[in-house]
Parts: C-alpha cells; structure tokens; sequence
C-alpha cells in the first residue's frame, strides 16, 4: 500500500501503512520549510464541516492520519486493509525514531509543568533524544507578538519534529498559520498526558468496536459531554448520506 488521499465523510484522509506515514513524517521533517500532519478522528471531521478554518487546515495538511475507529472503518471501504494511525500511539513511536536518527524535537502545549514532567521523562526514557523545545504558551487566543514569539522560538531552537497538544481545532489551526520555520508540526491532543500516565487509553477491545469515546467521557464527563453528544449525534445522522454516495460512486466507476 502507497499513501493515496480520499475523502471519508467528505474530510481529507490518508490511506496508508503505518510505517509508511512514520517516513513520511520524518521525510517532512527533513524538508525546508513548514509542514502539517494531522489526526483526524470523528471530532475533528464533523469540526471541519461546521468552521471552514479547520476545513482549510486539513485540506492544506501534508498528511491527515486516519486516527478514530469510525474513520477507519469508513477508510477500508475506500482502502481495503487500512490500519488505524493514532497520534497517542505515533508520539512515542516518532519520539523512539527520533532519538535513533538524532531528529531534534520540540514539545508545544499544556502547561509548564507537564513540559517539565515530560523533559524528565525524556532525561530518564530516551536519554539520546535531542529535545530542544518546550513551550507552555498561555491559554488565552494568541495575538500576533504572541505568534510571532512562538514561530522565533522554534525556528531558533531547531526543531525539526514539533509535536502540538492545543486540542482539536485549535492546534491545527496553530499549525497552519505557522511560517517560516523548517519543522515537521503534528497535532497530538492529548498524546503529552497519555505518555506520561496521567491519563488511561481505553482497553483495545473498547478502541476495536469504536467505544474509546465512551471510556474517554468517563475520564472526564464535564469537558468532553457537550462535544461527544454533538460530534456523535452529527456523525451517525451524516452516516447514511455518505454510505449512499460512496456507493454510487462505486457503481458508475
């Protein structure tokens, strides 16, 4: 299988295996100039149907790893065999690679003291990796000397793998503004805390029949409730649609 592009309810993914898209990244990551991975699961591509912003990033993304159970299996239809790319299993694999090829990575995101607790992981796990940026950015909307701030910061320190946890859409939003830095940018959510233990990946069995999002809500009910009743409810409604058109197009090819 060679990386091919489709359309799953129509958002950009990725077709691939996975060790065709950890060389892309790290072929990005040796490229001048700016480039986007993104990890697109049902939050992200029912977003991007609702704030055109976030449509644009993806559709300008260099790569759009297949990441929630449901986008799979809708990607199989299109590309037999597909595998599941998720950013919480590809942060460690890429940090791993890195740390072989002497890669210097950048962490972006949270909050200084989970960029402090990852530094000492990083000192204590992977010894040889060249971590040279970790920046805890302040929550409020970025302005532009804020920006600006942020884009110097990476182009000086020379992070050529810069893994972003903002949380979805406002990490791929960050990503696709950034210019004039030669850095491979990768939206990871919540990959920081998930490497760290701070929080559980739900059991495979519960990843396999698409329930991670439930064992997620429990972790954390008040923050992710409204999201989940809106992102799933809008999803299955769209799910027929989509199933039809593919179909059709199917046909007539």
């Amino acid at each position: 299988m060679s990386l091919s592009r489709h359309r799953v309810m129509d958002a950009p993914v990725d077709a691939g295996t996975i060790e065709e898209m950890d060389t892309e990244i790290l072929r990005l990551a040796a490229t001048p100039g700016p480039s986007m991975v993104c990890f697109a699961n049902v939050h992200m591509v029912v977003e991007s149907w609702r704030h055109a912003p976030l449509r644009s990033a993806m559709e300008r993304a260099d790569l759009v790893c297949p990441d929630g159970m449901p986008i799979v299996r809708l990607l199989r239809t299109l590309a037999p065999g597909q595998r599941r790319v998720e950013g919480m299993a590809a942060f460690p694999r890429l940090l791993q690679a890195a740390s072989r090829l002497g890669v210097p990575v950048g962490f972006f995101g949270t909050t200084a003291e989970l960029q402090e607790a990852l530094r000492a992981k990083v000192a204590r796990d992977l010894p040889e990796l060249r971590l040279v940026l970790a920046d805890a950015p302040p929550f409020a909307p970025f302005d532009v000397a804020e920006r600006s701030r942020q884009t110097d910061n990476i182009r000086r320190s020379g992070a050529k793998l810069v893994f972003v946890a903002l949380g979805c859409p406002r990490q791929e939003l960050w990503m696709a503004d950034v210019r004039d830095v030669d850095a491979c940018l990768l939206g990871v959510g919540n990959a920081f805390e998930v490497w760290l233990g701070r929080r559980r990946r739900a059991p495979k069995w519960a990843q396999d029949v698409c329930l991670e999002w439930a064992f997620r809500l429990a972790q954390d009910p008040l923050r992710l409730v409204g999201r989940y009743l809106r992102s799933n409810l809008l999803f299955l409604l769209a799910l027929p649609g989509w199933i039809w058109r593919t179909r059709q197009i199917s046909k007539s090819g």
